[in-house]
């Protein structure tokens, strides 16, 4: 119990680490559910979140989101996303800080016929409350699929970050708008752009994740879901609050290729967004 004699700061954080808490008995309970040691969620997520093939998984698409109906149960629970943030409901605090342990890669991508995926080599990571995550893969989608109050980006990136040992997913969602000069990273990601579909093609091209986010690392936190089938919830999401400017010619090199797979904003419900101070 919150005791009334507390401070206000002692008062967030016993509700940020409670919620907290609640996330990890979820994990943990999706990692019973599945019956692994070290992949459970990877296991369950047969997406190109954490993209597993099994060719016995239903066909889906985003001109007919009710995945729910296809297969996909999970897409009818209560813990979705993408949502819309809407920042005069957002509970404002001082939020952990992300400590980023990134490094530039080689690119290896595929066009997955969702999006195009770009798939590390397992040494960039994140620590965020104290545990460790590795960055897996990242990939786009056009529009955005969270909006803030109201209103969509063009386009949004998903980093994709797993826990080894407990397989606990931290998604970092990247908000992009056109309008500035060049970014030499997401040069990087466009120019390795497959040619062919469902191939990992392994390019001679280099990049760095951590000099695509914004500068400022503030962002909004809540729990929801994978944003593709089977929909896996429990995923903790981070979602930047500065949105990343590049150039008009970029963004329509990546909307010219996929600019309609995002999934429909899903209802917050009671959840708890936070926002960084």
């Amino acid at each position: 119990m919150v005791k009334g004699n507390w401070s206000k700061d002692k008062r967030f954080l016993y509700i940020f680490k409670t919620k907290q808490l609640k996330f990890n008995l979820y994990i943990m309970r999706k990692i019973l559910l599945c019956g692994a040691a070290l992949l459970a969620l990877a296991a369950c997520s047969r997406d190109e979140e954490v993209q597993i093939s099994d060719s016995t998984q239903a066909h889906w698409d985003y001109e007919n989101p009710n995945w729910h109906n296809q297969g996909y149960s999970e897409c009818a629970g209560l813990v979705q996303s993408p949502i819309d943030i809407v920042t005069t409901a957002t509970t404002k605090a001082t939020l952990p800080a992300i400590t980023f342990n990134y490094s530039s890669f080689p690119v290896k991508a595929v066009n997955n016929g969702h999006t195009v995926q770009v798939n590390t080599d397992g040494n960039s990571s994140i620590t965020y409350n104290g545990v460790a995550y590795k960055l897996k893969q990242f990939h786009y989608h056009g529009h955005s699929e969270h909006s803030v109050d109201g209103q969509f980006s063009p386009l949004e990136v998903h980093f994709v970050h797993q826990n080894e040992t407990t397989g606990a997913i931290v998604i970092l969602g990247l908000l992009i708008k056109g309008g500035g000069a060049d970014n030499a990273q997401f040069a990087q990601y466009i120019n390795s752009f497959p040619s062919v579909k469902n191939q990992e093609v392994t390019t001679t091209n280099t990049i760095d994740p951590l000099a695509m986010l914004p500068s400022n690392k503030k962002y909004y936190n809540y729990t929801g879901s994978l944003t593709t089938p089977p929909c896996s919830q429990g995923m903790n999401w981070i979602v930047f609050k500065d949105v990343v400017t590049i150039s008009d010619a970029q963004l329509k090199k990546f909307t010219d290729l996929y600019n309609h797979n995002y999934r429909p904003i899903q209802k917050t419900g009671s959840r708890t967004v936070f926002e960084s101070l």
